[in-house]
């Protein structure tokens, strides 16, 4: 969508690029370009295979500390601390 305001006779800049403001902020292009600009992308396949991994390194982590008798905010701390040490059999 195209906005565009031309200098009247007698009209100063600042006054130009008030009107201006106003017809973009009417026009919703900010709300569109915002929406846009803040989508971001696909993660590719390594990513979620490493995002895979991880969270199974920690499922299993957490439910070998809950049967030993750890509290669940420790297990899960530990195992986000020690997630690179975890291995996954």
């Amino acid at each position: 969508m195209r906005v565009r305001c031309i200098l009247k006779e007698g009209e100063t800049i600042q006054s130009l690029l008030k009107r201006f403001n106003q017809r973009v902020q009417k026009s919703g292009l900010l709300k569109e370009v915002t929406k846009n600009r803040f989508r971001g992308k696909k993660p590719s396949e390594l990513n979620i295979w490493r995002s895979k991994i991880y969270r199974l390194k920690i499922k299993k982590f957490v439910e070998e500390k809950l049967k030993e008798g750890w509290p669940l905010e420790k297990a899960l701390d530990m195992a986000r601390r020690y997630h690179n040490y975890i291995k996954l059999d």
